[in-house]
């Protein structure tokens, strides 16, 4: 351990994620909840399904790190290679686990699938190693020491290996270690640049045993504070907050739609939407959030002109007046969607995406945001940068900071 910090190194193994076919989550996932029980997240690799390159990285973060923890490569295919790898670099026989093949023979006999010669491959693991039940699947997680480390490999597949992290590796990891509680506050704010939040940190100076990082996202900013005082933290990030009353969105997971439910339901408010750019995600987002059928009626993806004169109710002369990206389109897509839904609240956006469409008037990323509260309209107009989700992830995030900034 250095300097009485447990040092972990996070692999997740398989060649498709390399290759970008499918996007490694675990690693973040498992990095923030080591992190927040003290352990020291110092290397993450995507590692492919090469033997000799596996057992390369695999001694090299033995000698650096006190834990190497892998997702990946433990099903019954001729790629599946963790196994045997770990087998290899901790000294110890590849052998069959007769616990392991009895769950895989179990498993598969509900699904009414035979015993095959490759399920034999997936029951072959590290001999005498410590195994980690697997209830959402075949594969069983194992741990072996390692020169002065110590491997931990679970299940690529999220769904298998987040509970198997929770229920077993966490707690036996407490057991193995002096693990300290790192107590972490996010503080998520909207409509402001990055470069403020950094003079405000910097103006403040970050006290002694307190880490900061800023993760920038499109159309908020996280600030994570983190350390083992869990006083020091919550005051330090009470002090980069103050600055930010108006465009503070909230803490920890309390994000755009969740603080947006939230106030909503306080208040009383229904709401609905009219999108055009964004095409639903307005409408996705709110819905993500548990209990948001209590104050969420709906949303009208009005793409074409038709539906928005049609179903909507804008007046054709707007639209050939103005254009269908204009305040009074979206001013007329809000009061129509209010009146349609028969909400209290209404947002409404329309806006040029890109990457075609865009006009020297109207460029790329134009796009017009309205909101009406109980019958007042109000209408902003951005030019928003990045490329097509970008725009649209944007839009989404500032229209629903409006919404909490004019609920407030």
């Amino acid at each position: 351990m250095a300097g009485n910090v447990v040092t972990a190194a996070v692999f997740a193994i398989g060649s498709e994620l390399l290759e970008g076919s499918i996007v490694d989550t675990n690693s973040a996932w498992i990095g923030s909840h080591l992190v927040k029980h003290g352990i020291n997240v110092e290397d993450t690799r995507l590692i492919p399904d090469n033997m000799d390159r596996m057992a390369e990285l695999f001694v090299e973060a033995a000698e650096k790190y006190d834990l190497i923890i892998t997702t990946g490569g433990l099903g019954p295919t001729f790629d599946d290679l963790t196994a045997e790898v770990v087998s290899r670099v901790s000294g110890r026989d590849y052998t069959l686990n007769e616990e392991q093949l009895e769950h895989i023979r179990k498993r598969l006999l509900k699904f009414g699938i035979q015993l095959k010669e490759n399920h034999y491959h997936q029951a072959k693991l590290p001999d005498g190693c410590k195994t980690f039940f697997n209830r959402m699947g075949t594969a069983f997680g194992f741990s072996v020491p390692c020169g002065n480390s110590r491997i931990i490999s679970m299940p690529g597949i999220p769904f298998e290996m987040k509970p198997m992290f929770e229920e077993q590796v966490l707690p036996w990891l407490h057991e193995l270690f002096p693990l300290r509680e790192r107590f972490i506050r996010d503080l998520r704010i909207a409509g402001k640049p990055e470069s403020e939040v950094d003079d405000v940190i910097r103006e403040l100076g970050i006290p002694e045993g307190i880490e900061c990082i800023i993760n920038v996202g499109k159309g908020d900013i996280l600030v994570k504070v983190r350390g083992f005082d869990e006083a020091a933290v919550h005051r330090f990030a009470e002090a980069v907050r103050k600055p930010f009353e108006n465009n503070f969105i909230g803490y920890g997971d309390e994000t755009f739609p969740v603080r947006l439910v939230r106030m909503l339901k306080e208040k009383g408010y229904s709401i609905g939407f009219a999108e055009s750019c964004t095409g639903g995600m307005m409408g996705a987002e709110i819905t993500s959030v548990s209990g948001s059928s209590a104050v969420f009626s709906g949303s009208v993806v009005s793409y074409s002109n038709d539906v928005k004169t049609n179903v909507l109710g804008v007046p054709a002369d707007v639209i050939e007046s103005h254009g269908a990206v204009s305040a009074e389109c979206a001013a007329a897509m809000a009061e129509g969607a209010k009146k349609l839904l028969g909400t209290d609240c209404a947002a409404a956006v329309t806006g040029i995406a890109g990457p075609d469409g865009g006009t020297d008037e109207k460029p790329v990323g134009t796009v017009f945001i309205a909101v009406n509260v109980n019958g007042k309209i109000e209408v902003k107009g951005y030019g928003f940068n990045g490329d097509r989700p970008a725009v649209r992830e944007r839009t989404v995030k500032t229209a629903f900071a409006w919404l909490i900034d004019l609920l407030k």
